[in-house]
């Protein structure tokens, strides 16, 4: 699709008429093709100008290149625009990660938790065997185990800015969780599965395991809501229950970029154990909110 796109002239394709005119020449089902431009534009690969859809140097690049690398251009780019963020962050955390940082995984496992990951990455012969075992040498490993690569695509601001924002918060967190384990696989991010617990990650490098809920927020002030299970979690769980806390992100920002960027300023702030913490004051805390319900028979 990259290269029927691009062999049309200045100033491209006409949007209104691209799912018909792409459809004939490429084929396929019709509806894929507004699924698959959208893909594309969220790779960085296609843009939309007006009412005209065109490649960019990057869609360029791999309709261009694709081919002379065996598909890992395509690969690369699949891996890095966060399309396969829970697979990857699945294959992550049931495989097994060697000294050398390569990784190894039994093949039915890696292909039940990562199917079309692991798809991908065998077109990274040379780094990637598949035979009873999945395994993937550390350069590899390394871009999917970075920020861009497991952070989920965003909603759009003008969708969900919160979950976003919450979402780039849990990834920075879990980055930097696995970037000082001692075993990085033992390192959850439980939240993707389940947004009930109380908390976002767990790792269980620590006896007891640590508990770690993640605030994230535009300003740099240290402001942020607990919801009442997270206040009663942080409770029960005294200093096994922690807050990060990360200041001045911005959703405009490439995530790789700012993680970066934050970790250099000191970031996350930890909060461990809240209760003492409020008890010294270090933290205040106050209700936002109250439940009013209307008694039985009135």
């Amino acid at each position: 699709m990259l290269t029927t796109i691009r062999r049309y002239p200045p100033p491209g394709i006409d949007t209104q008429t691209a799912r018909r005119d792409l459809w004939r020449q490429c084929g396929g089902p019709i509806d894929d093709v507004p699924i698959l431009l959208d893909i594309l534009i969220h790779m960085g690969l296609v843009e939309a100008q007006d009412t005209r859809l065109k490649v960019t140097k990057a869609g360029v690049k791999i309709a261009t290149q694709d081919h002379q690398s065996g598909g890992k251009l395509l690969g690369l780019a699949l891996i890095r625009s966060g399309l396969f963020a829970g697979q990857a962050r699945s294959l992550l955390e049931v495989s097994n990660i060697n000294p050398s940082r390569s990784l190894s995984c039994p093949k039915e496992l890696a292909l039940s938790v990562a199917p079309q990951l692991t798809g991908i990455l065998r077109r990274f012969t040379g780094a990637v065997a598949l035979t009873d075992q999945l395994t993937v040498a550390a350069d590899l490993v390394a871009e999917i185990s970075d920020v861009w690569s497991l952070l989920p695509p965003t909603a759009g601001p003008e969708i969900d800015f919160r979950k976003d924002m919450g979402n780039r918060g849990e990834l920075y967190s879990y980055r930097y969780c696995r970037s000082i384990a001692s075993d990085a696989a033992k390192v959850r991010w439980v939240a993707r599965d389940d947004e009930t617990l109380g908390y976002d990650i767990e790792d269980l490098n620590l006896t007891p395991k640590r508990l770690i809920e993640v605030k994230a927020s535009g300003e740099t002030a240290v402001r942020f809501f607990l919801s009442r299970n997270e206040w009663r979690m942080a409770h029960r769980f005294e200093s096994a229950y922690e807050i990060h806390f990360w200041g001045g992100v911005s959703l405009k920002t490439p995530a790789k970029d700012e993680f970066d960027k934050l970790t250099k300023l000191g970031y996350p702030l930890i909060f461990r154990g809240l209760e003492g913490l409020l008890a010294s004051k270090h933290l205040t805390a106050m209700p936002t909110q109250y439940l009013v319900t209307q008694a039985d028979g009135d």
